[in-house]
């Protein structure tokens, strides 16, 4: 009866580059190039100044939102972003309120000059701002900017206490 025995494999120097290079092209067919930018959000608030009860004509203001990507490795990528806005104080968008203690006056915000449509998160109706920005290698310092006036009114003829009012408003920006 004969024993098996072990054999070490031998393998010419040409079948060992094909398969070292089999094994690296297998390797890189999992690799892929991407491109990633971070993107930050600013604001520049709304403010209304003093409100006299007995204008007849709303008080309008406007204010800003910056939106700034920079490219952090990667192609050129083109970023898509929203921006949206919370309902304050007041929890609803349809009358958000300045706030003095208990005195409130109502107020909106939109994002367009006629103030057509109450910015918001894209619910109950309030819309959402929305832009793209090109970053990366030949696109300039690799940093783009992209500024929306933020269009606010609080109505006329709206019975308001003395006082300081303000509201506090998250900008979310989503990329």
């Amino acid at each position: 009866m004969s024993t098996p025995t072990s054999r070490p494999a031998r393998w010419s120097p040409s079948a060992l580059a094909w398969r070292a290079g089999a094994a690296a092209l297998l390797m890189l067919a999992g690799v892929e190039a991407r491109a990633v930018a971070d993107c930050t959000v600013s604001a520049v608030g709304v403010s209304f100044g003093v409100y006299d009860p007995f204008i007849t004509t709303p008080d309008d203001s406007v204010g800003q939102i910056t939106v700034t990507c920079t490219h952090v490795s990667g192609p050129a990528i083109e970023v898509r972003y929203t921006v949206t806005l919370s309902a304050g104080a007041s929890g609803v968008f349809a009358r958000r309120e300045l706030r003095s203690g208990p005195a409130a006056l109502g107020y909106n915000l939109s994002s367009d000059l006629a103030r057509s449509g109450i910015w918001g998160n894209g619910s109950a109706g309030t819309i959402v701002v929305s832009g793209s920005l090109r970053v990366g290698p030949g696109q300039g310092n690799g940093s783009r900017s992209a500024m929306h006036s933020i269009y606010g009114r609080v109505p006329a003829l709206q019975d308001a206490a003395s006082g300081d009012y303000i509201d506090s408003i998250v900008a979310t920006l989503t990329y």
